[in-house]
């Protein structure tokens, strides 16, 4: 069996750790909150006021995804690379006052107040959208900076040990900000419009910022020495090739991938799923999502405890597994009540799944190597979810159109089959980690290399 150990340290452990990270945490969660509400808000303002009645709503809400998803895939890798060569601290705050200025230069398409030198006060329609898109199109372009950035910079803050319950607290915020922002977004936009998003995101961004700047971080590593000239191609293929080459990062890519391949296809047929074959009624919808989501908060919560006590790639490709056999189940179900409750039970391994991610990366990269590999993996991620809308999507609409069969007395239909592949697909990659990675201990300081084999 393979031992990846550090040295040992006994410290009473604190909820949110240490002062530098509980800072960074609490400017972390605001902004969360913020870009979740922006998020659903500006699929809102879309819908209903700047497409209101036109049949081309539907294309330009997602032209907001497409916007977000090829900043995502252009920038990732280039950003990945400067990551490495700067002070991470910095870059976040950099960053983020950055985006918060891009953001709030969306005020000027929300009609606030007459315009000057704008004929008629406004905006064109054709102006406003396009604003969006390149706004969109660089803030989540920057987000590739902070995320693998603030990776890097928890790898700095956080004694090893305590990593797992970092990526708990930070995947918990993460998970409760889509659930505060799916709640609230409707109730806001309706009486203030997408103003109060965009002032909200803004000052959210102003809130991380102020955090960041109080926190004091050690010397950050750097890919390029002073005096040195960097190669980006170089440095990036250096880190796809540690990646590919790392047997827990490698796996990480591939296990992720069949993961979020399935999971976009549950996303893209979840509306179909939940009316044709759960039964639901059109205003118990939206309850799935939250219930999903508290799953999600719940196996965020419990999983940096499980971590210390079961181990990292144990709970890892356990959870996979568990992702696996819930999806299969709950696309067994015929009616809304029991959909909810394997619904909520799907969303717990998937938390505790995310939580082990992060001080999984940071106990095998190299802390100069940390922001390449980061936007190795998220951009790959990003990929695999929007093929899966797009192949699911496409089959929903085809192959499986009318689709009926028995097997066993069992019936399927369209949209309970395509719930079914995804399901099989996370039991193939909780097979996938549990053959690479079981004779792989990651045992965290303060840990005997025994107590933690995985």
């Amino acid at each position: 069996m393979s031992s990846i150990q550090a040295p040992s340290s006994a410290r009473k452990p604190r909820l949110l750790i240490s002062r530098n990270f509980a800072l960074l945490w609490a400017g972390q969660s605001i902004s969360f909150i913020g870009d979740a509400l922006l998020d659903f808000t500006l699929a809102l303002w879309i819908a209903f006021a700047l497409g209101r009645g036109q049949s081309w709503a539907p294309l330009a809400v997602s032209g907001v995804m497409v916007s977000s998803s090829v900043g995502t895939l252009v920038i990732g890798p280039i950003a990945g690379v400067l990551v490495d060569r700067w002070d991470k601290r910095r870059t976040m705050l950099r960053v983020i006052a950055l985006q918060a200025i891009l953001t709030a230069s969306l005020l000027v398409a929300a009609d606030l107040a007459p315009l000057p030198f704008v004929a008629g006060g406004r905006l064109s329609l054709e102006a406003k959208l396009v604003m969006l898109y390149v706004v969109i199109f660089v803030v989540y372009g920057c987000a590739q900076f902070t995320r693998p950035a603030r990776t890097a910079l928890i790898g700095d803050l956080v004694a090893e040990r305590d990593r797992p319950q970092a990526s708990g607290l930070i995947q918990t915020m993460a998970s409760l900000s889509l659930m505060i922002g799916f709640g609230i977004a409707p109730l806001l936009f309706v009486p203030f419009g997408i103003g109060f998003a965009l002032i909200a995101d803004a000052l959210s961004f102003a809130v991380a910022f102020a955090a960041i700047w109080g926190v004091k971080a050690p010397l950050a590593a750097r890919s390029v020495k002073a005096g040195e000239r960097g190669d980006i191609r170089r440095e990036f293929v250096n880190g796809l090739r540690f990646s590919l080459g790392n047997l827990v990062i490698r796996t990480l890519l591939i296990v992720y991938t069949l993961v979020l391949f399935g999971s976009g296809a549950i996303n893209a047929l979840l509306v179909f799923f939940l009316s044709q074959t759960l039964h639901a009624p059109r205003e118990a919808i939206g309850v799935f999502p939250v219930v999903i989501g508290a799953g999600l908060v719940l196996g965020s919560i419990i999983g940096g405890g499980l971590a210390r006590r079961v181990g990292l790639t144990r709970i890892f490709w356990v959870s996979v597994i568990l992702i696996g056999i819930f999806a299969i189940a709950l696309s067994r179900q015929a009616s809304l009540a029991p959909g909810l409750i394997f619904g909520f039970v799907l969303g717990v391994p998937n938390g505790i799944m995310n939580v082990a991610l992060m001080p999984m990366v940071l106990r095998v990269t190299p802390r100069e190597m940390v922001g390449r590999v980061m936007t190795v993996l998220e951009p790959t991620m990003m990929v695999a979810q929007i093929a899966s809308v797009a192949v699911f999507g496409t089959l929903a609409s085809t192959v499986f159109s009318h689709f009926h069969a028995s097997v066993l007395g069992l019936a399927f239909g369209t949209y309970d089959t395509l719930v079914l592949i995804p399901g099989i697909l996370c039991l193939l990659a909780g097979a996938i980690a549990f053959a690479s990675l079981r004779h792989v201990a990651i045992v965290l300081e303060g840990e005997k290399p025994g107590e933690k084999a995985a």
